[in-house]
């Protein structure tokens, strides 16, 4: 019998045992990333479409719902008078739409601009102190007079037809939320900005696909609507993404994808402000699962394999790379497909690491960029699963800085 202490660690790497559970590792990994990037799209591809959205233009203003835009704002007093005067100017019937700024505990000038828009029917509710968006809806939309509730955030400007395209959908009692379309503005003083852009037009199309299908599974906040009738008490947690997955949940009805309810967002300011609203995502998205596990239960919901496939394998793609990364170079000497699967993933991270060098003098070369911008992605991810169970978030809403040169 051998000693354990004669045994070397080049050794325990090179046992069958050892290659065999490096193997395993190794694909199960690949076959993760692979799936929750790429294969779950080319899934919603060949999938027959089951649901399409009618034409918002083909709508008589007669056949139109009431609708209560929502427009919450935390000392926005530098967008708050263009966001204002950008939904006055949609192609809505004014005396179907109620316009409500809720400033929640601005410190500036964010309400006192918002009232002087009174007397073009904008309504204005001012909560002194700091409440969250979450508390402040669950104290707005019981008073609301609209039979859609919609919410758009401050510094997201709406296309003139965006909020007839996004009512369009309630026409189909089986429809319970709707969701617009977030359109990056690429601006060239912004480093996050050519990235993000790139990213949020994969996102759409797979929403597209989703809602096509049934239901979309991914919302944000720059502008969604959900019906009042199936509107549910917000909980505290990340609210843009929780609404519509409570309501389809909740059998409120399906969350329908409308690409034509466009919202446009400058970038954000700085790759730091970025990664921070990533990570924040992420955190409410894991505080969020308890309060949706109907969505995580195989068989609960049409849409179980989606919520999973969409959401819940990409949060475990950065354990997967690591295990990637670490398993192929055991097997790398006896094997030129793991030496080139080893020598690939090193130049990849290379290219991102030049990537990053790079972002921070200002350049964004692609062929480093986008490599660098898929392992900032996982960066935040890795991130929100160190706070989430230390507690190292904030329940309150934080409004993400953005260049204010966008037009």
């Amino acid at each position: 019998m051998i000693p354990p202490t004669a045994l070397s660690f080049p050794a325990l790497l090179s046992s069958p045992r050892a290659a065999g559970m490096a193997e395993i590792s190794f694909w199960l990994s690949v076959v993760l990333i692979f799936y929750a990037y790429a294969g779950y799209p080319f899934v919603l591809a060949v999938l027959p479409r089951r649901h399409k959205t009618p034409p918002a233009s083909r709508t008589p203003d007669l056949e139109l719902p009431s609708v209560s835009l929502i427009i919450p704002a935390c000392n926005e007093e530098r967008w708050i008078a263009r966001k204002i005067d950008n939904a006055l100017a949609l192609d809505y019937p004014p005396t179907l739409l109620e316009i409500i700024v809720a400033s929640d505990g601005s410190a500036d000038a964010t309400a006192e601009i918002a009232r002087a828009y009174e007397a073009r029917g904008v309504r204005t509710e001012a909560f002194p102190a700091r409440l969250g968006k979450q508390e402040m809806l669950n104290r707005i939309v019981p008073g609301v007079s609209g039979k859609i509730v919609a919410m758009t955030d401050a510094n997201a400007l709406l296309e003139p037809g965006s909020l007839r395209a996004l009512v369009a959908p309630f026409a189909d009692l089986s429809t319970g939320a709707a969701i617009g379309r977030r359109v990056c503005i690429v601006q060239q003083r912004s480093v996050p900005s050519l990235a993000e852009s790139v990213y949020w037009r994969y996102e759409s199309w797979i929403k597209r696909a989703e809602s096509r299908w049934h239901s979309c599974l991914a919302a944000t906040g720059q502008l969604y609507a959900v019906r009042r009738s199936v509107f549910p008490h917000v909980e505290r947690v990340g609210e843009d993404f929780y609404i519509p997955m409570k309501v389809l949940a909740s059998g409120g009805g399906r969350v329908a994808y409308v690409p034509e309810a466009i919202a446009a967002i400058p970038a954000a300011a700085s790759l730091a402000m970025e990664f921070e609203r990533k990570t924040r995502a992420h955190v409410a998205f894991l505080l969020s699962l308890p309060l949706l596990r109907d969505l995580c239960v195989p068989g609960r919901t049409p849409v179980w394999w989606q919520f999973l496939s969409h959401h819940a394998l990409r949060m475990l793609v950065p354990p997967a790379m690591i295990a990637a990364l670490v398993s192929s170079p055991s097997l790398a000497a006896s094997s030129r497909f793991y030496f080139g699967a080893t020598a690939a993933q090193v130049l990849f991270y290379t290219f991102a690491l030049a990537g990053w060098l790079l972002a921070g003098s200002g350049r964004r070369p692609k062929l480093f960029y986008f490599p660098f911008y898929f392992v900032f992605v996982q960066f935040a991810l890795s991130e929100a699963w160190w706070r989430w169970p230390r507690r190292k978030y904030d329940f309150a809403w934080q409004r993400t800085e953005r260049l204010p040169d966008a037009n």
